[in-house]
């Protein structure tokens, strides 16, 4: 067999080694009819515990409430937008409806989203899981063996980097949507630093793609990386002079990345200028944090890990534990590979470092309030996956000579490295609470280190490259499948969609759901209930004026046609005391709470004919039931009008859209107790009228007397501005690949001749 052929067969090997490990963690959960994550946390929301399994331990922390409250929603609302053929601009069910495609953390532009839209919700979850697991392990493994990694070596880059924590614990978080597509930017770097400008179209379709999913908080990190990189990169191998160049250029690509990426960037800046997004994110990474790298948690039964820093620093372990080996042998390891190895690193470790300093001072800003250390360890895997590759390659290709002088440093460095962990490990499992599991949690540390050491010796009497390289893997593979146990992380589709009474009565009155307080907590919207309030943590800056009044006046949810009202008995006897005459008891839930119909409830949809007209530099006068409703905009009716208002009829309802016939025997307004948003346009009779903020929050039109067709659809022009500068980035990332690849076809065909 030729040596091409075997070359070819081990790279095959490694890319189904790659395909198995994502294959053996989904499709078992998706034969069970189980979706591939830890949802078991629904059931402690008050209105779904008696679709309760009992016989499960559910734990409540920071990280279940962010995948419940928030992304398990989101998944939904994609399929369920996918399912009903309309692109999730906006999404009615939470908050008197808020923007869904423009909080960027949704993902609608995601390569890994589009299973969630075509498949049933628990295959659509589970193919971009197996997705992002596989990406991530073949761009890694590109990577390698760009860098000249034999094909078992770069398997030991790989493997880590598909298994880290985000994919295996938090493949739900969008940090799991950037981290796959993260290697590619590598020889991109690399390239620009050694002149070969032509690299920034494809730097730019990488940030492009990456900028399309994930979060703002990732891009920040990786920016901040690619800076950085270049600096670490130019002065490591010595050629300072190349990196005002290289800058150029990653600037100009990261321009064309942003561009590519602003049909998703204009509406998320809309965004920010008309609400927040509540950080549900887990605690802010302290310093300790860093010992994860040596005393990981264990992740049993679908457990979340406390800390982000979990999702990341694991993964590098065995490279972490090999760095002694790597100081031993530098000096005989190949310069190229060292001087690269040794800058990623550098600046894998010193980004986290330096931003601890001034993480305070930066999540002042109001974009990245949630930029946490944990976001700059994305680098990690990749890098002390790189570390451990290098290392393996460089010990066993050692002659006589070069072995005997490693083992000479080797003999003190590695006890003296190894005993400095354990002292490290030991006095961070001092700081745990009294509940931790004790000497137990050094058991992957014990265990990792005593596998290395044996791997170590065995090439010492029988040094051969592949088993070495393969012996390293399966350490690193059986050590992260053991940590995170991605197998346990399962929820049976049954327990996705309890149907008890309250579901049925809630989704059948076709009216919005207000009261405790605690719906705050309560994800609703996954079932086809409408609320007043925004589990997933979006909130309008309207919509915020408007909930902080009705909090002190809970009557005036009356406005926001809540015509449902879960109250605890709490609430009955003081918030809501002023409206029990009204209220009607429907269902006792068995937590307590209690669900009851508010029978003076306003319309959604009315025509008013009178009303309190303010200005930009007028105070808000206070809300009423009662009175007329506060209007910024429009023609008021005539004084001595009819006061009464008159119920509209909503013919149809969609996501982007809602259709209301009116018939009225004098002008008036149409108010559509529905969130005002910059986007929103109305239609009346098909031609388009001017759209007004009524009561703080909600919509109005005005309207002439007889019978109309009005339409309010959500048509924003910065989606469409964004879709044009995407399309302008697209067409010169085109262009740029094309100029790619005739310079790097022409220097093939020279260096051939």
């Amino acid at each position: 067999m030729t040596t091409k052929r075997k070359y070819y067969l081990k790279v095959f090997f490694c890319l189904f080694l790659l395909l198995l490990t994502p294959l053996v963690m989904i499709v078992p959960a998706l034969l069970r009819n189980e979706v591939p994550l830890n949802l078991h946390g629904l059931s402690l929301r008050a209105p779904w515990q008696e679709s309760r399994d009992s016989t499960i331990e559910v734990t409540n922390t920071e990280a279940a409430n962010e995948l419940i409250e928030r992304y398990y929603p989101w998944y939904v609302f994609l399929n369920q937008a996918g399912t009903r053929r309309e692109v999730p601009l906006w999404n009615p069910r939470e908050g008197f409806g808020v923007p869904f495609l423009a909080l960027w953390r949704t993902r609608a532009f995601s390569l890994f989203s589009l299973p969630v839209y075509f498949l049933p919700l628990s295959m659509g979850i589970g193919a971009s899981i197996f997705l992002k697991l596989l990406v991530a392990g073949l761009c890694a493994y590109f990577i390698a063996l760009r860098f000249q990694f034999a094909p078992f070596f770069a398997l030991m880059v790989a493997i880590p980097f598909q298994l880290s924590g985000i994919f295996l614990a938090a493949p739900w978080h969008p940090m799991a949507d950037v981290a796959p597509f993260f290697p590619l930017l590598l020889p991109c770097l690399q390239h620009l630093l050694l002149g070969n400008r032509r690299y920034w179209a494809f730097l730019g379709l990488v940030l492009g793609i990456m900028g399309l999913g994930g979060d703002p908080e990732s891009m920040v990190a990786v920016a901040c990386f690619s800076v950085a990189l270049i600096f670490v990169f130019g002065l490591r191998t010595y050629e300072p002079k190349r990196i005002p160049s290289a800058l150029l250029w990653l600037i100009f690509g990261g321009l064309i990345g942003i561009c590519l990426a602003g049909v998703q960037l204009a509406p998320y800046v809309e965004f920010l200028l008309s609400g927040h997004l509540e950080d549900k994110s887990l605690p802010f990474f302290k310093p300790w944090d860093f010992t994860a790298l040596l005393l990981p948690p264990v992740l049993p039964n679908g457990a979340f890990a406390e800390q982000r820093a979990a999702w990341w620093l694991p993964s590098g372990m065995v490279g972490f534990l090999l760095l002694p080996v790597w100081l031993s042998l530098r000096s005989f390891a190949n310069r190229v590979r060292k001087r690269r190895i040794e800058a990623v690193l550098t600046t894998a470790f010193l980004l986290p470092v330096l931003y601890a300093a001034f993480a305070g001072w930066v999540r002042n800003l109001p974009v990245l309030y949630e930029l946490d250390v944990s976001h700059f360890l994305l680098p990690v895997p990749l890098s002390l996956g790189l570390l451990a590759a290098t290392t393996a390659d460089e010990w066993v290709h050692l002659d006589a000579q070069q072995c005997k002088a490693a083992l000479g440093k080797l003999k003190w460095l590695l006890p003296l490295f190894w005993l400095l962990c354990t002292g490290v490990a030991l006095g961070a499992l001092r700081l745990r609470t009294p509940s931790s599991e004790g000497w137990i949690a050094l058991t992957p540390l014990v265990g990792c280190a005593l596998a290395l050491l044996v791997i170590i010796f065995v090439t010492l009497l029988w040094p051969r490259a592949s088993l070495t390289a393969l012996s390293f893997t399966l350490v690193s593979f059986v050590l992260l499948w053991y940590l995170y146990q991605p197998h346990s992380r399962t929820t049976p589709v049954s327990l996705l969609a309890p149907e008890p009474e309250l579901t049925s009565v809630l989704r059948d009155s076709g009216t919005r759901l207000a009261g405790s307080n605690q719906l705050k907590h309560w994800p609703l919207s996954p079932y086809g209930i409408d609320q007043v309030h925004s589990p997933s943590g979006v909130t309008l800056y309207r919509s915020e004026q408007f909930l902080s009044t009705a909090e002190k006046n809970p009557e005036l949810f009356r406005l926001g046609a809540a015509s449902q009202l879960l109250l605890t008995k709490t609430d009955i006897r003081e918030r809501f005391a002023a409206l029990r005459p009204v209220l009607n008891i429907q269902k006792v839930l068995p937590s307590g709470a209690i669900l009851l119909n508010d029978l003076q409830v306003s319309p959604r949809a009315q025509i008013v004919y009178a009303g309190r007209k303010i200005t930009q530099d007028s105070s808000f006068p206070p809300l009423r039931v009662a009175g007329p409703p506060i209007m910024e905009g429009g023609n008021l009716p005539p004084n001595g009008g009819d006061s009464a208002s008159r119920e509209a009829k909503i013919e149809d309802s969609g996501l982007n859209a809602v259709q209301v016939s009116t018939k009225s025997e004098q002008p008036g307004v149409l108010v559509l107790a529905d969130a005002w948003y910059p986007g929103w346009k109305v239609y009346v009779d098909e031609t388009e009228g001017s759209l007004f903020p009524v009561d703080y929050a909600f919509r109005g039109v005005n309207i002439s007397e007889g019978a109309h067709q009005v339409l309010f659809q959500f048509k924003p022009d910065s989606l469409r501005n964004g879709l044009y500068i995407s399309l302008g980035a697209f067409v010169m990332v085109l262009i740029g690949l094309i100029s790619l690849w005739r310079s790097r076809r022409a220097a093939y065909g020279t260096h051939s001749g």
